[in-house]
């Protein structure tokens, strides 16, 4: 048997974008306005795994994409808090790998 490791326990980070886009995540499908964001995450995770940006440019982003997914959230801030704060972590240990 597989002893299961940090990595195998946790969100992929597609998972939680989808989760920004409410697919799935919110069970009123309550509009919030920041659906675009996912598509942002996933691009500077794409740009974190082929290391096309440097360390300091993507914890500037991912921090400037928080604010600016909270500022146009539309009353889901905490919810969508959570999932930004967790795509930062993601993202940020896809980089370092």
């Amino acid at each position: 048997m597989k002893k299961l490791s940090f990595e195998d326990l946790q969100p992929h980070v597609d998972m939680l974008c989808d989760a920004i886009e409410n697919k799935g995540a919110s069970s009123s499908g309550y509009k919030h306005g920041a659906y675009e964001c996912a598509a942002l995450y996933r691009d500077l995770l794409a740009k974190a795994r082929a290391k096309s940006i440097s360390y300091n440019a993507l914890s500037f982003a991912l921090y400037d994409m928080r604010l600016y997914m909270l500022k146009i959230a539309g009353g889901q801030e905490h919810r969508l808090e959570k999932l930004s704060i967790a795509l930062e972590f993601y993202i940020k240990k896809e980089y370092n790998k």
